[in-house]
């Protein structure tokens, strides 16, 4: 089963108040890639950081989707992409136009498409266990050190014995 987690910070960038986006992707519980990346434009919103974040995934999702059908020869199966926000799922949910979200770029909206096709589901998850969260602005150490766990991210150096 391949299966993600996007995120989004708002306007992290203090420079140019751009968002943050990152996603983790899993195949099965073995984590197969990460991204953290400066998004494009300037969201608006939470709710409109987070849907680029998604966006941004389900392109990634696709094209890993694609890889490993051909790699195993069989079907895939949709990918179940976890999201924190639920307006953002709800714009990715709902085909209808909103007005709220008329001002969003329209390659952005790709992410309805692979909804509509079946391609990706869209399930929520709480904050505190979305694993994309690291990717995405500075924490403090104690809950950075639980994300990176839950990312199945091991820290390999020794302890200090002094």
């Amino acid at each position: 089963m391949l299966s993600g987690y996007s995120d989004s910070d708002l306007g992290g960038q203090v420079d140019d108040r751009k968002s943050t986006g990152g996603m983790a992707f899993y195949l099965n519980e073995s984590l197969i890639t990460w991204v953290s990346q400066k998004q494009r434009c300037v969201a608006l919103s939470s709710c409109e950081a987070e849907f680029m974040a998604a966006t941004a995934a389900a392109c990634q999702a696709i094209w890993l989707r694609n890889l490993l059908g051909k790699l195993t020869g069989g079907d895939i199966g949709p990918v179940i992409l976890y999201i924190d926000n639920k307006s953002a799922i709800d714009l990715a949910k709902n085909p209808v136009f909103h007005g709220r979200s008329k001002h969003i770029d329209i390659r952005y909206h790709f992410i309805r498409e692979c909804v509509e096709r079946g391609e990706i589901v869209v399930k929520h998850i709480g904050t505190g266990d979305q694993r994309a969260d690291v990717l995405t602005k500075a924490m403090a150490t104690v809950k950075f050190e639980r994300l990176r766990a839950l990312l199945g991210i091991k820290n390999l150096q020794k302890p200090n014995l002094n």
